[in-house]
């Protein structure tokens, strides 16, 4: 082996040794707007979807006798709405869904209609930090976020950049940067929200 050989290996094994990491470290391309948008336009259709799973859950209950007879055609109403609206969100283009905005302190309730549940368009961007607590995050997952309390505000997931909800360590406190994309039916003045994630610091 040449004595420019031997000089020459070393530093070509340090280079292709390095450059993982190197590519790791590197900072993660910030979404388009284009981007963003359809990853709410997603992140409300997967909302959605969570939403009809779990009214129907509660009409199987009303079906076996749990709570006033009343739930029946509530939950039927409620279905059918979320379904609609399903529809609508799937259909939709990423340019016809409007840009997201700073978040502003929440003073709907449940006798506000209009702002009571249901999509939130525009989106509304808020910063947050994060620690779960015990296993790793799945989409649908109640968020543990710095700052509520056992009445809320709570934060489920819905989407996050990249899909995969497991990036999100237990015990490991993250700051994170979260766009609200899903009022859910609350009897309060804190709000339920699903949310999509699309940074993590």
């Amino acid at each position: 082996m040449s004595s420019l050989l031997r000089r020459a290996l070393p530093v070509a094994l340090a280079f292709f040794a390095l450059c993982p990491l190197a590519l790791s470290a590197s900072p993660r391309a910030e979404e388009s707007p284009v981007e963003l948008r359809e990853s709410l336009r997603q992140s409300t259709v997967r909302a959605i979807e969570l939403e009809i799973d779990a009214y129907r859950q509660k009409l199987q209950a009303a079906m076996a006798g749990t709570g006033p007879e009343e739930n029946k055609a509530k939950f039927r109403q409620t279905i059918a709405a979320l379904e609609a609206e399903r529809e609508r969100f799937s259909r939709m283009p990423a340019a016809e869904y409007p840009d997201p905005v700073a978040s502003t302190p929440d003073t709907a309730s449940v006798f506000d209609e209009a702002t009571a549940w249901g999509p939130m368009l525009p989106a509304q961007l808020q910063e947050a930090v994060v620690t779960p607590e015990e296993r790793p995050y799945v989409i649908g997952s109640l968020l543990s976020v710095e700052g509520t309390s056992r009445s809320g505000p709570f934060f489920h997931l819905a989407g996050i950049r990249g899909g995969d909800a497991s990036v999100l360590k237990p015990g490991k406190r993250s700051r994170v940067t979260m766009y609200l994309v899903f009022r859910r039916e609350y009897f309060g003045l804190i709000g339920d929200y699903y949310v999509y994630v699309s940074s993590i610091r």
